[in-house]
């Protein structure tokens, strides 16, 4: 089963842009933060559950592309997906869309481990966790040379 998560919905808030009413680059990481709590909810991990643990999640590589702005009042989605499951690490993509247009404003691609809090170190994923989260696999298709765009696909 392959499937895409919703992670996040909201507005761009009058706290969130500056004086020209556009969102600020904080709040584009701030969303894409939260939406990585709720894809990993979705493969039954929690912050609780890390902590119970003595671990925590730590991203070892995030890649932002700012495609297009948000303006205030303007409605916002992040849909979320895991790129490549490993022994000891994942990939995940988050999508943030203009919820009116549908238009795609924002991606936020992360390379993350679980590591010890006590040493720092990273550990070997477990296996319910990769099972669970292999069931969120999207395979992205090639660039297409004559428009430069990249399409989700679903690898079944």
């Amino acid at each position: 089963m392959t499937k895409w998560v919703e992670t996040f919905k909201g507005a761009v808030l009058a706290s969130e842009y500056d004086a020209e009413a556009y969102m600020n680059s904080q709040i584009y990481v701030a969303r894409f933060d939260q939406a990585t709590w709720f894809l990993l909810q979705a493969i039954g991990v929690t912050p609780a559950s890390i902590k119970r643990q003595r671990l925590r999640v730590a991203i070892v590589r995030q890649n932002y592309q700012f495609l297009a702005e948000l303006r205030g009042g303007e409605l916002v989605a992040v849909k979320s997906c895991f790129l490549a499951v490993g022994a000891k690490y994942v990939r995940f993509l988050h999508q943030m869309f203009d919820c009116v247009s549908n238009r795609l404003v924002a991606t936020s691609d992360c390379t993350a481990v679980l590591a010890r809090l006590k040493t720092g170190k990273s550990i070997p994923l477990p296996s319910g966790f990769r099972r669970r989260a292999q069931t969120h696999l999207v395979q992205l298709a090639r660039r297409s040379p004559r428009r430069g765009r990249t399409r989700a696909r679903s690898r079944r």
